[in-house]
């Protein structure tokens, strides 16, 4: 992590979880913002991108994240080079979130006065034919018929190497080092720490056994062929039905979500692991 400089912010983005613990939160920093001069534009993440296809793009010096993982990702594709994001934690599972962080009003008077710490959170980019989307977390391509296996063939190619694996399945997931404690932990997929920049491959329910995990050197290329319909998400939302014989290409975005952090170090394992232990 860097640590942040002097910082002028010209406005804001907030982006609430609809939750009544979450609003609080939002007319809080909302609030204080304001105090200092800043434009606050708050929205509901439910109505994020929504908002965004019917209005002119704006572009934000700094967006508030308010919720959990989910909230962060949408709010994440709304960044632009220059943004940074502020995320306080409002959610069940807050992996991309510091716990523990003091009143709203005090995290706000810290960001203005630039004390804090800037983690870089890489985008990854998922291209089918000429259409590229971002994204943090994990890209998912699941069977569209749920009830039915289909073939898959994963060819990994890096600086050095270039390998191949068919499988049949109900899909696969690729998924960032960040997104490793997502989906593809739950598939039983290794967690892999952030600040290793790779991509990594999970397959969903495989009919041969033992098929492990495939964690790609970073900055490798991955391309996955789909031999019978398959639905594509990235993030938890569905982009695309891909049709018959599909390619889609994974690879580094070469771009970076700029994330304000108040803790030089986090402890990423108990973030991670804690919120999902059993509760009987």
């Amino acid at each position: 992590m860097e640590k942040g400089g002097i910082t002028l912010f010209t406005n804001a983005l907030l982006v609430y979880k609809p939750v009544e613990k979450c609003l609080e939160i939002a007319n809080r920093i909302t609030s204080s913002l304001r105090i200092h001069g800043i434009p606050v534009h708050a929205i509901s993440v439910d109505d994020l991108f929504t908002k965004r296809e019917n209005e002119e793009a704006l572009d934000f010096d700094l967006i508030v994240s308010i919720g959990g993982d989910g909230t962060f990702m949408k709010s994440a594709k709304y960044s632009t080079f220059y943004s940074l994001i502020l995320p306080y934690p409002c959610g069940k599972r807050n992996a991309y979130y510091e716990q523990g962080l003091p009143d709203p009003a005090k995290i706000v008077e810290r960001v203005l006065k630039g004390d804090f710490y800037l983690e870089n959170i890489p985008l990854y980019q998922l291209c089918t034919g000429e259409t590229c989307k971002y994204f943090v977390n994990d890209a998912v391509f699941v069977s569209s018929d749920l009830g039915k296996v289909t073939k898959f063939k994963v060819t990994i190619t890096s600086h050095t190497a270039e390998t191949s694996m068919l499988f049949e399945g109900d899909g696969i997931i690729i998924a960032s080092s960040h997104g490793s404690s997502g989906h593809n932990l739950s598939a039983r997929g290794p967690l892999v720490m952030p600040d290793h920049e790779s991509l990594i491959i999970t397959s969903l329910n495989p009919l041969q056994l033992g098929l492990p995990s495939i964690v790609a050197p970073p900055y490798s290329t991955v391309r996955i062929w789909v031999k019978n319909p398959t639905l594509l998400y990235a993030d938890g939302e569905q982009l695309t039905l891909l049709k018959d014989n599909s390619v889609v290409e994974v690879k580094h975005g070469f771009r970076y979500v700029r994330v304000v952090r108040f803790r030089e170090k986090r402890n990423i394992w108990r973030s991670i692991i804690e919120p999902r232990q059993c509760v009987f």
